[in-house]
C-alpha cells in the first residue's frame, strides 16, 4: 500500500466509524457548518501561522485560498496582496466570509462556491500563491486535490496543517464512550509523506499552540460535543460529561482541556517541484 492509499484508508476508516456511531447529524439543508461558521471569522481563533504567511506574501500577488471558511486567513491576507480569491463550498461559511470582508472594507476579493478538487469541465480560479488551511485532513482524493492545486498555482503552494486534525477527540475518552478505538484522521506526518511521494522539496515552519484556559463542565461539553458526534440532551451526552470531568477535572471544579493540536505548521513548495 503506497502513502496515498494509506491516507485514503485512514480517511475512509474515520468516515465509516463516525457514520456508524454518530448521534449528532448535520442541520437541515446538509451544511455541517451552519451553526459553527462564525467561529472561523477573523480574530476569533488565534492564527499562530500568520507571520509565516506574511513573509510569503508579495504586494502584487493574487492568492487563492481553497477552503477559505469564514476568512480567518483570507481577510488579513487581502490587506497584504493585490487580490484574494476565496473558494468555499459552505453557504454558512461564505456568508460569514462576505460579512468579514465587508466589515474590513475590502474590495480586492472574490468568492467562489466551489468544491475542491474541481470537477472535470469546471472553470476553477488560479493564483500566484495557493493556500489550503486545515482542509486536507479528510480529503479522500488527496492526490487529485494536490494535482489540481499545483495546476492552478503559478508560484507557491502553501498548506497549513497540524500534528493532528483539530477536530480529533481524545482517544481515551472516545474509546470509553463508544467501546472501540478511535480511527483518527491523518495529520502532518501523513501529509509530509504525500509530498515526499510526489518528489516535492518543501519548506516547513512549525508553531506551538497555546493551551486553552480552564472552563466549566457545561462549556466543555458545549465545545467538544461535535468532536464526539454526540446529540445534545441524550444519555450519551451525560456520559461524555462524566468522562470529561474524570479526565480533565481540577480541584477548582473547572476542566483543563488539552489543546486542539500540539503544534501547527506552514508548508510551502513550488508547484513545478523545483
Amino acid at each position: 500500500m503506497d502513502v496515498f492509499e494509506s491516507y485514503l484508508a485512514a480517511v475512509l476508516a474515520n468516515r465509516e466509524q463516525v457514520e456508524r456511531l454518530r448521534t449528532l447529524n448535520p442541520p437541515a439543508g446538509g451544511d455541517f457548518w451552519a451553526g459553527g461558521a462564525p467561529t472561523f471569522s477573523p480574530g476569533v481563533l488565534e492564527a499562530e501561522e500568520m507571520p509565516a504567511l506574511e513573509a510569503l506574501a508579495r504586494p502584487d500577488d493574487t492568492w487563492l485560498d481553497v477552503g477559505a471558511g469564514g476568512g480567518r486567513f483570507a481577510v488579513p491576507l487581502s490587506r497584504l496582496v493585490a487580490r484574494l480569491v476565496a473558494v468555499e463550498p459552505s453557504p454558512a461559511m461564505r456568508a460569514v466570509l462576505d460579512a468579514a470582508f465587508a466589515a474590513d472594507g475590502r474590495t480586492n476579493y472574490e468568492v467562489h462556491d466551489l468544491h475542491w478538487p474541481p470537477a472535470p469541465g469546471i472553470d476553477a480560479p488560479s493564483g500566484d500563491v495557493s493556500l489550503v488551511a486545515n482542509v486536507l485532513y479528510d480529503a479522500a482524493e488527496a492526490r487529485t486535490f494536490l494535482d489540481a492545486l499545483e495546476r492552478h498555482t503559478r508560484r507557491l503552494c502553501v498548506v497549513i496543517t497540524s500534528d493532528r486534525a483539530p477536530s480529533t477527540p481524545d482517544p481515551r475518552v472516545w474509546e470509553a464512550l463508544y467501546g472501540e478505538p478511535l480511527c483518527a484522521l491523518p495529520g502532518l506526518p501523513a501529509f509530509l509523506a504525500l509530498l515526499g511521494a510526489l518528489g516535492r522539496r518543501f519548506d516547513i515552519r512549525t508553531f506551538p499552540v497555546r493551551p486553552p484556559e480552564p472552563v466549566t463542565a457545561d462549556r466543555a461539553v458545549e465545545d467538544l460535543r461535535w468532536r464526539y458526534w454526540v446529540q445534545p440532551g441524550t444519555p450519551l451526552e451525560a456520559r461524555l460529561r462524566d468522562l470529561l470531568i474524570e479526565h480533565y477535572g481540577e480541584p477548582s471544579g473547572l476542566l483543563r482541556l488539552p489543546p486542539r493540536r500540539n503544534y501547527t505548521a506552514v508548508i510551502s513548495w513550488a508547484p513545478d517541484g523545483t
